[in-house]
Formats: structure tokens, sequence, C-alpha cells
């Protein structure tokens, strides 16, 4: 069974929907910031990659990224988000009681590694002191160029994704119930290599152009 078909509001908590929505906006985000920051061998791509209009595509994909990574793990208490997978957690055991008492634990100390790694109080040092207030002074990169991810921390994004989606499904499985969210969209890959290809042929067809690149 996919997602909450044939199981009732009364049955499911709620808190799902809105883990399941942050989830894909970080699916997309990373799955598009993987396609960018892909290696290259040809010239045309790598050229069009180097435009402004791409680089202002992968800030919007880092904000968007962080916002949600940091909705997901928010701190267990009463003000968390809705999305956050500590509150899920905790639903769960209210709706399913001293059943789900094992899962939990599980559950809660799988959050709470996500939550104490390296990686998440670098993404969360820079949501809280970059991202969130870009119309400050920001302390990691510059006024107009904050700092993106580099290889190493795309591969611990990526990491931190899908254990997110195993926890959301270590939840939902008590219900019957399996989300599918993955990063294997290649239409971005696909258009960059079109473009390349149309680019490259523009250049042997029209060798006089001066703005050919």
């Amino acid at each position: 069974m996919l997602q909450d078909e044939g199981v009732s509001d009364d049955e499911f908590p709620e808190n799902f929907a809105y883990a399941h929505r942050s989830l894909y906006f970080l699916s997309m985000a990373l799955g598009e910031i993987l396609a960018l920051s892909r290696p290259r061998s040809s010239a045309e791509e790598l050229s069009l990659l180097r435009n402004e209009m791409f680089w202002k595509y992968k800030l919007t994909l880092h904000y968007t990224f962080i916002m949600e990574y940091c909705k997901l793990l928010e701190k267990e208490d009463s003000r968390g988000n809705y999305s956050a997978l500590y509150k899920l957690n905790k639903k769960i055991l209210h709706f399913k009681g001293k059943g789900y008492a094992e899962s939990f634990a599980e559950v809660q100390g799988r959050v709470d590694a996500l939550v104490h790694s390296d990686f998440h109080h670098y993404v969360r040092t820079l949501r809280n002191k970059t991202y969130a207030h870009l119309d400050k002074k920001d302390t990691i990169g510059n006024y107009f160029h904050p700092q993106m991810f580099n290889d190493e921390q795309i591969e611990q994004a990526k990491l931190h994704f899908e254990e997110m989606v195993s926890i959301h499904n270590t939840c939902a499985i008590i219900f019957g119930v399996e989300y599918l969210i993955t990063i294997d969209d290649t239409n971005t890959d696909n258009l960059l290599m079109s473009l390349g290809r149309y680019l490259k042929d523009y250049k042997v067809n029209n060798p006089r152009d001066w703005d050919v690149d």
C-alpha cells in the first residue's frame, strides 16, 4: 500500500503528510544539486553550467534543501514543526501505545544520530547564520554569495536523505504503508546533454558568432 491509501484520518497520524512533503522537496532539491555537481567531460555542458542562471538555480536549491532538512530534524518539543521526525515518532507512540515502544526507541536513536552529526551541525549553522538571514551580514560566505555544499558535503546530504526516508518508512510500516521518495530524476541531465549538443553544433555552423560561448 502506498501513502495513506485505505487508512482513515482517525487511524493515521497527519504528521506523515507533513514529513512526506518535506522529504519530497528535500529529494527534489538534492537531486538537482547532484545533477548540477556531477563531473562532466563536455566543454559545452561545462560552459552552460557557468552561466549565471545556473548559479541562481543552485542557490535556490540549497535554500530549499537547508530549510526542509532543518524542519525534519527540529528539536523534540511541543513547538516542533509537524514535519519533524521526532514529532512524528511521538505521535505514532500516542496512536499505537506500548506496542510501538521498541520501534519508538529505535527511531529515536536513529534521529538522534542525525541530529548530533557534524553535517547537521554545519547545515543548522548555515541556516541560522546565513540562509535564514540573507538580508543581514552572514558569517559563512559573503553578502551575495552564501556558501554552498562541496563534494563531500553533497555525499553527506545524500546519506542523510536516504536515512530520513528509511526512518519515515520504518514509522509508516507500522500502518502497512510505504512512501516512495527518490532522487533518480534524469530530466536535468538530459536537458544539459541536449543543450550541450545543440551548442556544439551551433559553434560548428556559426564559427563567427562572437557570443557563442
